[in-house]
């Protein structure tokens, strides 16, 4: 029997919509993926890498921003190898790569120019790969020597860093960017390094910035350390007695950090030395006195002898004593950085015990059971033996038991990588291709070729024309023709019944289910 007009446009519109779909399943299964190869890339970057991309024929996507390109999952390690292995991406910047083109006709000061361009370049990518610096640029200033070195001038760097969003640089790493500029410069200084960030804000200025600020910093940064330690040191030891998870430990932490130069100078006065002496002892005797006219002949000796006199002597004793009282002198320079005072606040959580006997309906709720005192007590004594507790320093110590939130098992964490694995996703390509093909078969192929061949084997009852007496030999040959076609549909329809009674049951029942 022939279908109907709307029947055949149903048909062939069911048909179609399932290969369309089915196309596209296809088509959404085997699409390529692509993940990024770079981003963040300066516009002269991405313009290179472009056009190897485009030399080398590799399929590649754009980001929205410009900064950022994206090639198929199977070729990002290649290509990144293969660009690398050309300088690229550079960085913003030009570095020592432009001394590779030779040009013979360069002068000299073009030469010098090319060098300070290779410097600032190459500074610029060390720069950039510090953790939290997505950008940097360096501004160099290199004068000419003189003879003389009351007329040199020093050279100078301005660095602009632009940070990573929610990044800030600590003060010991803007002084390490300082130094690594500083020394990668011949004479240069870090007191003429200046650095600021993408705001304007300056971060530094190398040597000149006050150095009780610089202190400062430090003093901040050996604090945290200390604490830090501590912290660890503590909750080491409470996940060893609680368990992972169980307690929670924070340290405070108070330093000294003032510079004390102390001189001492001690007298000891029962302590008495003799710190000089001088003595002088004279004695006088008798002589005689010669007498004579003064004059030559006299002092010669040649006068002649005259009566003299006879002088009486005496003696002279003079003694001087110098003590001194016993001294101690002592230059005493107190350590920087002396623990004043630290505090500890530990929060421990009790335990939970199952309940004995749960309703049906309800769910289970553990009971929550605090921690003696006596726990409590060790616990606190093992803190305070770890942290070197001193209460004459006013030291704290608060340990608190406290029921924690409930925040599921540790072993109940969903892994969240486990669908990027390649292997799964070309599983899932061919089993989602797989599923919709036996999808198509069985609910539009199948159901299609079943209604076409119901209605090629069930002739309708009306195409029976009834013969009359006689009848037989007034049809034409086309009439005869058909009615052998409508005699050999029903043999066939007969030996269908013959081999499956069932089906032809059911379908008599539908036929009277229809009339009714």
């Amino acid at each position: 029997m022939a279908l109907s007009p709307n029947k055949r446009m149903l048909i062939a519109g069911v048909a179609l919509l399932s290969a369309v779909a089915f196309a596209a399943l296809i088509m959404v299964a085997n699409r390529t993926e692509f993940r990024p190869l770079f981003t963040n890339l300066t516009a002269e970057d991405a313009g290179e890498i472009v056009k190897k991309m485009k030399d080398s024929k590799t399929p590649y996507q754009i980001t929205a921003d410009g900064k950022g390109i994206l090639v198929p999952a199977d070729k990002v390690y290649d290509l990144r190898l293969t660009l690398a292995s050309e300088g690229l991406p550079q960085g913003g910047g030009i570095g020592f790569e432009i001394f590779d083109r030779k040009n013979f006709g360069m002068t000299e000061f073009v030469q010098k120019l090319n060098y300070q361009r290779a410097l600032q370049g190459e500074l610029s990518r060390t720069i950039a790969q510090l953790t939290g610096v997505e950008q940097a640029r360096v501004h160099l200033v290199i004068p000419e020597k003189s003879l003389f070195k009351d007329n040199e001038k020093p050279a100078t760097a301005s660095i602009v860093l632009k940070m990573k969003s929610n990044r800030a640089l600590r003060d010991s790493e803007v002084q390490g960017v300082v130094h690594l500029v500083s020394s990668s410069i011949e004479g240069m200084d870090p007191e003429h390094v200046t650095v600021l960030d993408s705001r304007g804000k300056i971060l530094t200025k190398g040597g000149s910035s006050d150095p009780t600020s610089r202190m400062t910093s430090a003093m901040q940064e050996t604090q945290r350390a200390y604490e830090k330690n501590v912290e660890d040191r503590i909750q080491t030891l409470l996940d060893r007695i609680v368990g992972g998870g169980k307690s929670v430990a924070r340290v405070t932490a108070a330093f000294d950090f003032k510079q004390v130069e102390r001189v001492e100078e001690k007298f000891d006065p029962e302590s008495i030395a003799v710190r000089s002496e001088q003595r002088t002892e004279e004695k006088g005797a008798s002589t005689n006195t010669a007498a004579g006219v003064p004059g030559v002949q006299t002092n010669l000796g040649r006068n002649a002898a005259t009566a003299g006199g006879t002088t009486g002597g005496g003696s002279k004793n003079d003694e001087t004593l110098n003590y001194e009282v016993s001294r101690s002198t002592s230059k005493i320079i107190e350590p920087v950085g002396a623990l004043s005072k630290i505090s500890v606040a530990v929060l421990v959580d009790g335990k939970y015990e199952a309940p004995a006997a749960v309703k049906e309906g309800q769910a289970a709720k553990a009971k929550y059971v605090p921690r003696s005192p006596d726990e409590l007590q060790k616990i606190e004594t093992l803190v305070k033996s770890a942290v070197g507790f001193n209460p004459e320093r006013g030291d704290q110590l608060s340990v608190q038991n406290i029921p924690f939130q409930d925040t599921g098992e540790a072993g109940a964490v969903e892994t969240a990588t486990w669908w990027n694995n390649p292997f799964f996703i070309s599983l899932s390509k061919n089993l989602m291709i797989g599923v919709g093909f036996l999808a198509l078969i069985m609910f539009v192929i199948r159901p299609l070729l079943a209604s076409l061949k119901a209605g090629s084997r069930m002739p309708s009852l009306e195409s029976f024309e009834p013969l009359g007496e006689g009848g037989g030999e007034q049809l034409t040959a086309k009439e005869r023709a058909q009615i052998a076609t409508q005699m050999a549909e029903q043999q066939s329809l007969v030996e269908q019944a013959k081999k499956d009674p069932y089906q032809v049951a059911q379908i008599l029942q539908n036929w009277v289910g229809e009339d009714k």
